[in-house]
């Protein structure tokens, strides 16, 4: 969007590189920008740029075997997703090449939106566990809170949250003045995660002393 593409992506990841060496950077796109650029371009340009893990919404796990292949030769993990009407055959063909972790979206539908049933969610993540054994499990969608990023944390092992940061980094810019707004969106960013990590700390505290 807004005349930003691949490329530019790439080059953004290898700034954020000079600054910070330590905190994974997962890339989640589509197909079309990586065909154009070539998969195994692509593989090596993100190497290159600091890329940990790529997930590419629109690629079936049993047709891109070479090219998960590929990523892990560079150091990238393939990562994929898995939702409420996935099949247990389509589990079975995402952990045969997963690495990184399974991104379990869990809700139908788009994101952010709707009501998250977590029983639903543990009990779907039980049924990823039984063939996703050696990497984590994420979920995302439906997560806009501290208490229901902890709900989830109990179950998974990792939430992943987009919708709800985004906006509100959104409101914070929109009752900010033109010169303060980026400033805005960061602290309104940070205080908000500050509450979901509180409440993701907690849940690490209750499974240490169980």
């Amino acid at each position: 969007a807004q005349g930003v593409g691949l490329a530019r992506v790439l080059e953004l990841v290898a700034d954020f590189r000079q600054r910070d060496t330590a905190t994974p950077v997962v890339l989640m796109g589509y197909a079309n920008p990586i065909e154009r650029m070539g998969q195994a371009e692509f593989a090596s340009r993100a190497a290159q740029a600091g890329v940990d893990g790529v997930l590419v919404v629109d690629y079936p796990p049993e047709e891109v075997i070479e090219f998960a292949a590929t990523l892990g030769e560079h150091g990238i993990a393939p990562i994929f997703l898995l939702a409420p009407t996935s099949t247990e055959d389509r589990i079975k063909a995402v952990a045969a090449v997963a690495r990184g972790y399974v991104y379990y979206v869990s809700l139908k539908g788009v994101t952010g939106a709707g009501s998250l049933n977590t029983d639903d969610v543990a009990d779907r993540v039980a049924v990823i566990r039984r063939h996703v054994r050696d990497i984590p499990v994420g979920v995302g969608f439906g997560i806009r809170d501290a208490e229901s990023a902890q709900r989830v944390a109990r179950a998974a092992d990792a939430v992943v949250i987009g919708s709800k940061l985004i906006e509100t980094m959104e409101q914070a810019v929109a009752n900010a003045p033109a010169a303060q707004q980026t400033d805005a969106a960061v602290a309104a960013a940070s205080g908000w995660l500050r509450t979901i990590r509180q409440a993701l700390d907690q849940v690490k505290r209750e499974n240490a002393s169980a």
